[in-house]
This record gives C-alpha cells, structure tokens and sequence, in this order.
C-alpha cells in the first residue's frame, strides 16, 4: 500500500509532537536547540542523523510561527525544503526526474530527522522503500541479484537520470558493468545475435523471472516474434523436429548472443547433433531412430556432408515437407518411379544426367562399356531403385558409399559387392551375381543365355546310361 504524505502532514505532526501531552512546558521563548533531553529526544536516537539535527539546527529547515506558543513550520514547501540552504541542489537536475522528487514529496522516501537505514531511508532497505509504490517482483522464482538483495540503486538513480527508467548509465553499458563475459564475446567473435546489440531488457527481465536466464518468456516463445519464419517450420511443417517446440528448445543449439560459429551456434553442427542423436530416438510410437554415431563408427568412408560435419547440407533444422526433415526430395523407400523432382536432393550436389543419360564414357563408372548402370537401375516408370537400394546414405565401409546391406521389408538384403580394376559385380537378393566392365563390356544377353542352360540343365532327367556310371550310396 503506497504511502501518502504532504508537507501539510509533516507539519500537523510536527505540531501534535511539539505540543503532545508530555506533562512538559513548552519554552515560551527561542531555545539554542529542540533536541534535549527533554525534548524531540527521537529525532536523532537512530543510526544515522540528518546533518542539521546532528548539529542542533533545527531553523535550517523550519521557521518559528509563535514563540510564545512555541508553534513552528517548515521554511519551504516541497522539494524547496531539500534544496535550500545549498542543500540538495542537484537530486532533480537531469532529463528524467522520479515522480515524488518531481513533485516535492521527499519525505516519501526519506526520514527528514534520522532512520536506522542508509540515506535516512523510510524502509528498512532501499528494495522496501522502493516496494512501498513498485512491486516488480510479484510471483517470480528466480531474481536478478541486485533485486535479490534489495540493492536497487545498484542500477537506479533513485532522483533523476539522463537515462530511461531512472537508470545510473546507458541501458547496455549498465549490464556489461557486471556481465563483462557476454561483452568479451559481443567484441570478440565474429556472429553476433542483432538484439544482443542493443538494449538488453528487449528479452531479459532486469528484476526477475520464473527462469534462470530472467528471459521475459521461455524460447521459442522469446524468439518467435523475431524469427516468424522459424515458428512457421517449426509448428506446421509435415515433419518436426521435437526439440524446437520444448521449452529453451532454441537454446540447445543456439547461443543467446555471439559465436564463433555461424547461426550462432554453440558448436558445428555435426557435434550439436549428436548431443541427442549419439543415443537412439524415438520418432514415432512405433519408430526409433538407431543412434548416428554406430552409423559412424569405424567406418572408411564418409558422405561428403558428413565429412565435413555439415548435417545441414542434407537436413533442415527447424521443420520440413520432406521424411527425415530433409531440405528436399529423396524417396524414403526401396522402389520408386523415376522423376527428377523425387531427387532433388541428390541433384543439388550430384549431376542429374547421371540417371537421365542411357549412354557414357565419362558421367559415371558403374557402367558396361557405355551403358549406363545407374540409369539402368533407377529411371523407370514404376520400379526404379532409389538411390539408397544401393548406396548408404552417411558412411559405408565400401568405395562410393556402397551398402553392405539394404532395409527390404523385414529382410536386410545383402548387397555383395566385389570392385575390380575396370569394373565390378554385385549379387544381391534381387538377381544373380551380374559383373560389368567398362573396357570389355559383359554381354547380358549371352549372360542370361547361359544361365537359362544352366537352369535347364539342372532339371533335366538323369539318362540311363548316367544313372549307371552313378556310385551307389
């Protein structure tokens, strides 16, 4: 409940204490001194004692009305009081003035004889006396440490100020004369967060907060008004990724101010991504997602983007269209039919006339000859194998990322690859071992002659004469 005083009050008291019933006789003449040991003896038994009571000079600030009737008043009215005598001459000299000491009333905040608090404080601190009309801590779990400790005119000039909200110095310079961390890293590293420039009370409560971080909301909801584009990806996009929309979500990756990485990160990508993803997670009710890192291990051969431990060269971080938040299309399954914009993604690193040319010497070395085997295997109408049929996506311990195995339903289909100097062959579940060269072509047809003989052959009847020069068993 706020305190209302007027000059009118102090000076009623005044006379009600001058005159109260304390079976002594008012003086009737002028006395050296109204502090005696008979007399206004609580105006100066407190710690510290306005300068002109300690002295014994009560007619700085008041003036006698009647000395026969010993009745006394206040030499100026208002803020006058304070300043007069060369007392006080600069509390209300700057732009911005505090509301009471604009308006005189500074007994307010101040005991104008003594007080047992700094500065002749009303309240027992300065936080009580400022609680008096400003209750800024209301419901909050966690307090900015000058609020804690009920220093307020740590940060306030609590009479005037050139700045706003009665600060002692600019807004920024005010925090950094504490945080001395967060300004190093605003001058030193090279990705700097725009607000971080400015005013630090744009996201930061300076008293208080139900955070540690005395964030005026917790992220996203903190960074939302600024990055819509995120909240868009992030709350309608067909595929989410969890850890955004969580409380402090944006906070795992990201650093509130600077970095020496871009974005703002708090480390490159690839090691932020595997804060989760070392461990398996669950994508779905029924999907876990294995742990990356076993994806990783021991293996000789790493995707390009992953080599470089750049997972946003495949993937999005805050939302996508496309399954595994893929930037762009790539089919999810083992058969798909061909079209360029089912692999947009490849096609941004990977040339798409590598499954749009039928013939080359030169685009790819899985061939025969000039026949093209990736265009063979993936550009058809309904079957075509997607790129992951053969190649595995983050690391393989074969050239060209080739898998040793391939999801096919519940069966993990084995791939068997074998490189030679001029080509290769594989024999896989889908089809009997097939080489190709690309000096001496494999002619398939001749191929698949002889293995229709052989299969012939194989279910042919045993002749007589065979049957004889048979061992017996």
């Amino acid at each position: 409940m706020k305190l209302v005083r007027s000059n009118a009050i102090f000076f009623v008291l005044l006379t009600v204490l001058v005159s109260s019933t304390f079976a002594i006789e008012k003086p009737t003449s002028l006395q050296k001194t109204c502090i005696t040991s008979e007399c206004h003896t609580d105006r100066a038994d407190k710690e510290y004692v306005h300068g002109p009571v300690d002295l014994g000079d009560c007619k700085s600030c008041h003036e006698t009305v009647n000395v026969q009737a010993h009745t006394f008043k206040p030499k100026h009215e208002g803020a006058a009081l304070c300043s007069s005598s060369s007392c006080h001459l600069e509390q209300v000299s700057k732009k911005i003035v505090h509301e009471p000491a604009a308006k005189g009333q500074c007994i307010e905040c101040h005991d104008p004889h003594s007080s047992d608090s700094k500065a002749l404080l009303t309240g027992s601190t300065v936080a009580e006396t400022c609680d008096q009309c400003h209750d800024v801590t209301e419901g909050m779990a966690n307090l900015h440490g000058p609020t804690a400790v009920g220093e307020c005119s740590i940060c306030h000039d609590p009479h005037d100020s050139d700045h706003k909200g009665l600060l002692t110095v600019e807004p920024k310079e005010l925090c950094f004369s504490c945080h001395e961390s967060t300004r190093d890293e605003l001058e030193k590293f090279e990705f700097i967060h725009e607000p971080a420039t400015g005013d630090c009370t744009g996201c930061h409560d300076p008293h208080g907060a139900n955070n540690w971080q005395m964030l005026k909301s917790p992220a996203p909801q903190m960074c939302y008004p600024c990055h819509e584009d995120i909240k868009k990806l992030a709350e309608t996009s067909t595929y989410k990724h969890s850890v955004i929309t969580k409380d402090d979500g944006c906070l795992k990756c990201h650093t509130p101010h600077a970095s020496t990485v871009k974005f703002i990160l708090k480390s490159d990508p690839a090691t932020l991504c595997m804060t989760c993803h070392s461990k398996p997670q669950g994508i779905s009710k029924d999907e876990v997602m294995p742990a990356f890192t076993d994806q990783l291990k021991d293996k000789k051969f790493l995707h390009g983007p992953v080599a470089e431990k750049d997972c946003n060269g495949c993937h999005r971080t805050h939302g996508s269209e496309h399954f595994r938040l893929l930037m762009k299309e790539y089919p999810p399954q083992f058969y798909a039919p061909f079209a360029e914009e089912n692999y947009e993604l490849c096609f941004t690193c990977h040339q798409k006339t590598l499954v749009l040319s039928e013939r080359t010497t030169k685009l790819t070395d899985f061939r025969n000859g000039n026949l093209n085997l990736h265009y063979l295997h993936v550009n058809k109408d309904r079957r075509g194998r997607t790129c992951r049929s053969c190649h595995q996506t983050h690391a393989s311990n074969l050239p060209k990322h080739i898998r040793a195995s391939v999801p096919y339903g519940m069966w993990d289909l084995p791939i068997q690859f074998e490189k030679t100097e001029t080509g290769g062959s594989c024999q896989p579940g889908c089809h009997n071992a097939k080489p190709y060269d690309r000096k001496k072509p494999v002619d398939y047809e001749a191929l698949a002659e002889e293995a229709a003989r052989q299969k012939k052959k194989k279910k042919e009847p045993v002749k007589e004469n065979d049957a004889k020069d048979q061992p017996e068993k």
